[in-house]
């Protein structure tokens, strides 16, 4: 309103009038411009929030400041895309998205089997470049990141916006095995215990039974080298993480705890067959974590085979 009224007086050419209308726009120009420094002031903070350590009792940041490779194509995606390039090369006309996603889905749907075969080799050959990629990408995280990413994954999983899992640290030292894995390693290791443990039962669910049967007709004294050598792991295990999260120099994610140089598991004098108690066959649900530890087996994904 006011830069039409001065606009009017500039209009009469009077110097008065002119002299106030270049006065406002001058102040109107320097408002713009505060406002444009606030806006980045703002922008800036906001960025320095999502990037500050995130320490437990803290907000979690608001978004996700992963930029992982973007996922590979599918066969459909490539066929796709040839053919929005086909048309453009032969019509000029400006294409209709919708339209071109429609006749594109019925001729890719009309295609046999081997015409698309092209499309699925060069979909799993993006797939496989983009997985490698993926994972050196993850390499170059910190624990920071990690701690920083889970803690958004976390509050997007609570406030029911998304179901992604937390991810791993593909970096961090590995979780040793407990003492019955241990166990379980030592049967598999050795061809001998195999028949001994197992007989000729191949199934890997019956297998577990039996082992677990085993483990628990053990004596304190013929379980203690397993105990010993797991406790001596998670020591050293909880020694390299804490070395890993402080970010000291020396350590080596490389290092595998469950098959240290001196591991005394192979060298074992493992208990003869007298100790193995007869089993009643049961379903391998039933078995409790207490019976023989092989719910941690499922719990963390390893494979008794």
């Amino acid at each position: 309103m006011i830069l039409t009224q001065l606009s009017a007086h500039a209009h009469e050419h009077t110097p008065a009038g002119v002299f106030l209308l270049r006065r406002a726009e001058s102040s109107s120009e320097h408002d713009d411009r505060d406002a444009t420094v606030r806006k980045k002031k703002r922008s800036l903070v906001a960025d320095e929030e999502d990037h500050r350590p995130v320490d437990k009792g803290t907000e979690a940041p608001s978004k996700s400041m992963l930029r992982p490779p973007k996922l590979a194509p599918s066969a459909w995606q490539l066929y796709f895309t040839d053919w929005i390039q086909r048309h453009q090369a032969s019509n000029h006309k400006k294409l209709n998205v919708a339209q071109a996603a429609k006749e594109a889905g019925q001729e890719y749907a009309r295609l046999s089997s081997e015409d698309k075969e092209p499309y699925r080799r060069r979909s799993q050959a993006a797939k496989e470049a983009r997985e490698r990629e993926h994972a050196a990408y993850m390499r170059t995280l910190t624990p920071e990141d990690i701690k920083r990413e889970n803690a958004f994954r976390t509050a997007q999983r609570k406030a029911g916006k998304s179901r992604r899992g937390n991810i791993k640290d593909p970096n961090a030292p590995k979780k040793p095995l407990s003492a019955y894995f241990m166990f379980l390693q030592r049967i598999r290791s050795d061809p001998e215990l195999v028949r001994e443990v197992f007989g000729d039962e191949t199934e890997t669910t019956k297998q577990s039974v039996l082992a677990a049967a085993k483990w628990r007709s053990m004596t304190d004294d013929e379980r203690k080298p397993f105990l010993a050598q797991a406790e001596q792991e998670k020591l050293e295990y909880e020694a390299a993480r804490k070395m890993y999260e402080e970010g000291t120099t020396g350590y080596s994610s490389s290092i595998n705890f469950s098959i240290l140089p001196n591991s005394p598991i192979n060298s074992i004098a493992f208990p003869s067959s007298s100790f193995l108690r007869p089993v009643k066959q049961e379903a391998a649900g039933s078995e409790s974590e207490s019976d023989a530890d092989d719910g941690a087996d499922r719990r963390h994904g390893r494979s008794l085979a």
